[in-house]
C-alpha cells in the first residue's frame, strides 16, 4: 500500500486509501444539514478508516453520554445513556483528550462490568469539540491492539470535521425553524438571527478556514502524491468548505440588513449601477453576458444596503439568463413619489406560484437547478428594502425571463 507524508509530520504517513476515505467523509459532512445525516456518515467512516470491529457516535446530553448510534459486529450501547463520570467517552469529553487503550481490563477508567458482555478488548475514544467537547467517536477492536499514530490522527481529523458539521447543522436548523415561524415580531427575530450570525462568524468560519488551509497544504505539498480520485475529493472539500463560508457570510448579511445602523441618503442609481457592473465584470465576461443600462433615477436609501441588493439582482440576472447569451436590461423611473429600478433577464423566468416563496430564507426556485446560490440573496434583498420603506417584486420580463423591481422613496425634488 502506498503512503503519503502528512505536512508537519516526518514520522508518520497517511495511506492513499485512508486519505481518500477521510476526504470522502469530510466532503459528505460539508453538505450534511442535520444531525442524523452526520451520525450516519461518521459511524461508518470511523470504523472503516481504522478497520475497527465497531464504532459508536456519542453526544453529550447535559451530564450524560448518549450513545446515539453504532456500526459494530455485535450490539454495543445504542440508545443508552451513562453518567459522564462513569464512562470513557465522558472522560474523553471532560478532559478534551483522545484516549488510546490497548487493553480495557488494565485501565481503571473503564467500567469493566458494562464492557464484559461486549466483544470490546481495546479502543480509541476521540472527542468532538468546537470550544468544549460536544460528543465523542468511539472505535473498538475485539483483540488487544494499540492504535497507530496514523489511526489516531485520522480519527481526530474526522472528529474535527464532525464538530464543524454539527455546529453548522444545528445553526441552520434553528435558522430555518425561525424563518418557518415568521411572525410580525421582526425586531425580536432579528436579535435571534444576529446571535446566530455571531456564532456562525466565530465558531464556524475559523474551523472552515483551517480545513481549507490543510486541504491547500496537502494539494500544494510536492511530497504528497495523490491519485486522481483523491485529488478530486480534495478539490471537492475545498469547494464545499468555501460554499459553507459563503453561506455563513450570507446569514451575516441577512442579520445586518435588519439590525445594522441605517443611514439614508440620496443615491444616484446611474453611478451606483456603473460601479456594480464594473465589480461584476469578471462574472459578466465569463458568462458572455450583454448588459444594457438605461437612464436611472435617484432614490432615498442606505447606499451600502442598496448596492448589495442591486449587485445581487444583476448577478442573478447574469447567472439565470439564457445559458448561451445572457441579456440583462436595467431601467428605472419615478412615479408618484416612488423611484424604481428594474433588472430583467432572458432566462426561463419565475413561475407564478413561486414568486413569493423565493424570498424566503434558504429557498430557491425550481428553475435555479445548476446555477450558483445559497437561497439567502433574495431574502436579504427584500429584508434590506423593507427596512427602508421599500419593496421588491418579481414579474415577467418584457421579452420573457424574469424582471425584479425595486421600489424606494424618491427625493422630494424628483419628478
Amino acid at each position: 500500500m502506498t503512503t503519503t507524508t502528512v505536512p508537519g509530520r516526518a514520522d508518520a504517513g497517511l495511506s492513499s486509501d485512508a486519505l481518500k476515505r477521510l476526504l470522502q467523509a469530510v466532503r459528505d459532512l460539508a453538505v450534511s444539514r442535520d444531525v442524523p445525516a452526520i451520525v450516519e456518515i461518521v459511524r461508518h467512516a470511523a470504523r472503516e478508516l481504522v478497520h475497527a470491529d465497531g464504532a459508536t457516535f456519542v453526544l453529550r446530553d447535559d451530564d450524560t453520554c448518549y450513545y446515539v448510534d453504532e456500526d459494530a459486529i455485535e450490539p454495543l450501547w445504542r440508545g443508552q445513556r451513562f453518567p459522564l463520570e462513569a464512562c470513557i467517552s465522558g472522560w474523553s469529553m471532560l478532559h478534551e483528550q483522545q484516549v488510546v487503550i490497548p487493553d480495557i481490563y488494565l485501565d481503571d477508567r473503564i467500567p469493566h462490568e458494562a464492557y464484559r458482555p461486549t466483544f470490546v478488548h481495546s479502543l480509541v475514544m476521540t472527542p468532538i469539540r468546537s470550544g468544549e467537547a460536544v460528543g465523542a467517536i468511539g472505535t473498538y477492536w475485539a483483540e488487544e491492539r494499540e492504535a497507530t499514530a496514523e489511526e489516531q490522527e485520522l480519527l481526530q481529523a474526522l472528529a474535527d470535521s464532525t464538530a464543524v458539521a454539527l455546529e453548522s447543522a444545528r445553526t441552520l436548523e434553528e435558522l430555518e425553524s425561525r424563518v418557518a415561524e415568521r411572525t410580525a415580531e421582526i425586531t425580536a427575530s432579528s436579535r435571534d438571527l444576529a446571535a446566530f450570525a455571531h456564532v456562525a462568524a466565530h465558531d464556524l468560519k475559523e474551523p472552515l478556514t483551517t480545513i481549507v488551509g490543510h486541504a491547500e497544504l496537502i494539494a500544494d505539498d510536492p511530497a504528497i502524491e495523490l491519485n486522481a480520485d483523491s485529488a478530486a475529493s480534495l478539490a471537492a472539500v475545498r469547494r464545499q468548505a468555501t460554499r459553507m463560508t459563503e453561506l455563513i457570510d450570507g446569514v451575516l448579511a441577512y442579520s445586518t440588513a435588519a439590525t445594522g445602523e441605517l443611514q439614508l441618503e440620496t443615491v444616484d442609481l446611474n453611478a451606483l449601477v456603473a460601479e456594480v457592473v464594473q465589480d461584476l465584470a469578471g462574472l459578466i465576461e465569463r458568462r458572455n453576458a450583454h448588459v444594457v443600462v438605461g437612464e436611472l433615477p435617484c432614490m432615498v436609501a442606505s447606499r451600502s444596503l442598496l448596492e448589495r441588493v442591486i449587485q445581487n439582482l444583476i448577478a442573478n440576472a447574469v447567472n439565470y439568463g439564457d445559458q448561451t447569451r445572457p441579456e440583462v436590461r436595467i431601467g428605472g423611473l419615478v412615479e408618484a413619489g416612488t423611484a424604481s429600478i428594474s433588472v430583467s433577464d432572458n432566462g426561463p423566468g419565475v413561475p407564478a406560484d413561486e414568486r413569493e416563496v423565493i424570498f424566503d430564507m434558504f429557498t430557491r426556485g425550481s428553475t435555479s437547478a445548476g446555477s450558483p446560490g445559497s437561497g439567502i440573496g433574495l431574502a436579504f434583498a427584500r429584508r434590506a428594502l423593507t427596512r427602508q420603506d421599500g419593496h421588491l417584486v418579481v414579474s415577467d420580463g418584457a421579452g420573457g425571463g424574469a424582471c425584479f423591481t425595486v421600489h424606494l422613496p424618491a427625493p422630494l425634488h424628483a419628478h
